[in-house]
């Protein structure tokens, strides 16, 4: 079942890319995938996240906390999409998704244990913490936004960071298929920088959501088929 629907997921990006119903190039919008493709693709890799823990192999605790943490990610789609109606989809996104790193770093911490505290957690945390905070202060922090918006930005950036870092480092203990989780972290830090940059910045970026996309959807699959690739 996983093949099929990881082979769904690249047609639904793919019909979301290339289909009609996009803004045409005049609007001069910076695309978008049409909020249906947006949302089966997020239902699908929650499905993929749930199938893969059902299968109770090897690693199963790092298969079920992923799949809590895509099951929060889907709930900040949502939001993000406007389907969960919030006076402020932004800090509302934040929220979901920041639980949902939490998930995906207690799933790092359940596999890895004492092994995690390694060469790469340091070298992760050091890396993604200058990206955090230079990117902030230099390309998200606007002053024209509420003081809540910046610092959850902040806040939110130092948390997808801390995720990405215990990703590394678990590639660095386990190495294998884990190095997938840890592109699937870089990945996901690369995503919600280019929405920090178009949505708080304002910064005019060509088919931003598109890239946004692009990267948020390869990054939770790194994150969730690792587990598929681990040799029982």
């Amino acid at each position: 079942m996983i093949p099929i629907l990881f082979l769904a997921q690249l047609i639904l990006f793919a019909l979301g890319i290339l289909g009609p119903w996009r803004d045409a190039p005049a609007l001069k919008t910076t695309g978008r995938l049409p909020r249906p493709i947006r949302m089966l693709l997020s239902a699908s890799l929650v499905l993929a996240a749930f199938v893969l823990w059902s299968r109770g192999a090897r690693y199963a605790a790092y298969a079920q906390w992923v799949a809590c943490g895509m099951l929060a990610s889907f709930i900040g789609d949502l939001v993000m999409a406007k389907l969960i109606p919030l006076p402020n989809r932004l800090i509302g996104g934040m929220v979901a998704f920041g639980l949902a790193h939490a998930l995906y770093i207690t799933a790092y911490v359940q596999t890895g244990g004492a092994a995690l505290v390694n060469v790469g957690l340091v070298f992760g945390v050091g890396v993604y913490a200058l990206v955090s905070l230079g990117g902030w202060w230099f390309l998200i922090r606007n002053p024209a936004k509420a003081l809540v918006v910046n610092l959850g930005a902040l806040g939110y950036g130092l948390c997808i960071g801390a995720m990405a870092a215990g990703a590394f480092a678990l590639a660095v203990a386990l190495g294998g298929a884990f190095w997938l989780a840890a592109l699937g972290g870089a990945l996901f830090v690369a995503s919600d920088f280019l929405i920090g940059v178009t949505d708080i910045r304002g910064i005019r970026i060509a088919n931003a959501n598109d890239w946004i996309w692009l990267t948020y959807v390869a990054g939770q699959m790194g994150i969730i088929y690792a587990s598929a690739l681990v040799v029982p």
